[in-house]
């Protein structure tokens, strides 16, 4: 089982939290870590490895809000130390939900499923050109 490990700025990973409690209910395997303006980095990756330290060294996506940011570079860091990990950044709730019924597959093929939810689902509403 793969285990998600939400990652952002600010309220952005409770936010996430709350949204899909409020659709799905509860979300087995997730868990969700802010990093916060008055926070050192160190402080951060600490509380990070602690919530890696939690998910029993099973196969982790870190699922980011930003490409580039603090959050995700210092998950693509343990990412790139360890293979069975993955990051991927900037999915929407439907890729979310999507994560959440389908956390048999590894992480990686777990990234994909999300990036391509992601790109289907994005609607543009009244499309004028």
């Amino acid at each position: 089982m793969t285990k998600v490990i939400v990652c952002g700025h600010g309220g952005y990973a409770e936010g996430i939290k709350k949204n899909l409690s409020m659709l799905l209910g509860e979300t087995e395997g997730f868990s969700y870590i802010d990093f916060y303006p008055e926070e050192d980095l160190s402080d951060y990756e600490s509380r990070l490895d602690q919530v890696i330290k939690e998910c029993g060294g099973e196969q982790i996506l870190f699922a980011c809000d930003i490409a580039g940011g603090s959050p995700f570079r210092t998950a693509a860091v343990k990412s790139a130390e360890n293979p069975a990990y993955c990051t991927v950044a900037g999915i929407n709730t439907s890729a979310y939900s999507e994560m959440v019924y389908n956390t048999d597959m590894d992480a990686k093929k777990l990234a994909l499923l999300a990036a391509e939810i992601t790109r289907e689902t994005i609607q543009i509403f009244p499309c004028e050109e």
